[in-house]
């Protein structure tokens, strides 16, 4: 059995999945303790000629275009690692990633979670001065015991234990974004976090094609993490509930506020609405007085360009 399997779901990106791939072969471990997963989420490109000159290196699974979220599930479940790693396929490793999650894992009593800081870039070779400083991360019983500390990170920085990340059935089957975010708040009573502060473990590509820059798909993944806490799906109960609120909080803040300056009015509305009592529970009274002016002002402008 290998330690870790590397799951990259991908869809349409001939260009950039081979730059991806290297970054993992490219790891200061022995190849032997990791397996490399590529699920093809229905590419209308080259893609899959592209992932089969690798051979047997990598292995490969296809299915419908039904999402990252599905894809990288097909890749858990044939995945033989101790821990899932999950890597976007326009992102990058650095050649100590892999070596820095083993160290913390044997470190820190094999945690069911680990998370670390990103770069971001938009050339490779913007990429070329990182240099690994010393290892430094935190601890925490589990994920909810980190919210006053840990602001937010990527699926791509993102170690999971893979028995615990099948008990909990993987991602979300919806087709949305935040749908990592969702996994993240399930987990979040799972024994063992670790943020790793330092060295960076992803290189995390700027470029106007990414998932997240869909913003419906944003909209629709932020509703769907409220209703998930409205109906009881994240653990801890009302024991945790403050940590639970002050991570889920942190995602809604910023979708809001985009919505406001896209002229999606009724959407960031219908968010503060949605989450007013939380973070009126929470003391956010800065976003809660913030958010009016900022309604004003684009209703304002809005409606002087009538």
């Amino acid at each position: 059995m290998v330690f870790f399997s590397v799951v990259i779901p991908v869809f349409n990106r001939a260009n950039l999945i081979p730059i991806t791939i290297d970054s993992i072969f490219n790891q200061n471990i022995d190849i032997d303790n990791y397996e490399i997963i590529v699920v093809d989420d229905g590419s209308i490109d080259n893609t899959i000629e592209i992932l089969k000159q690798y051979g047997s290196k990598i292995k490969i699974f296809t299915q419908q275009n039904q999402g990252p979220g599905k894809a990288r599930n097909l890749g858990i479940e044939h995945s033989q690692g101790e821990y899932i790693a999950f890597l976007d396929s326009d992102d990058l490793w650095f050649p100590w990633t892999l070596d820095v999650y083993a160290q913390i894992i044997k470190a820190t009593n094999n945690p069911a979670f680990l998370a670390g800081q990103s770069i971001f870039f938009s050339n490779e070779h913007e990429l070329e001065f990182v240099q690994i400083p010393q290892l430094q991360y935190r601890y925490y019983q589990d994920l909810y015991a980190s919210s006053k500390d840990v602001r937010s990170f990527l699926t791509s920085s993102v170690v999971i234990c893979r028995d615990i990340l099948q008990q909990l059935g993987g991602f979300t089957d919806q087709w949305i974004n935040s749908e990592d975010n969702d996994l993240w708040l399930r987990l979040g009573t799972a024994e063992g976090f670790v943020y790793i502060d330092s060295p960076y473990v992803l290189a995390y590509r700027q470029h106007s094609h990414s998932a997240i820059s869909i913003a419906t798909k944003t909209y629709d993944g932020t509703c769907y993490l409220i209703q998930q806490e409205k109906q009881n799906q994240y653990p801890g109960g009302k024991t945790r509930e403050k940590q639970r609120l002050e991570i889920l909080t942190r995602h809604i803040r910023p979708v809001s506020v985009s919505c406001l300056h896209g002229n999606e009015i009724h959407k960031g509305w219908q968010l503060y609405k949605e989450t007013f009592l939380w973070h009126l529970g929470l003391g956010r009274f800065r976003y809660i007085i913030g958010f009016l002016w900022l309604i004003i002002c684009v209703s304002i402008i809005s409606y002087r360009r009538q």
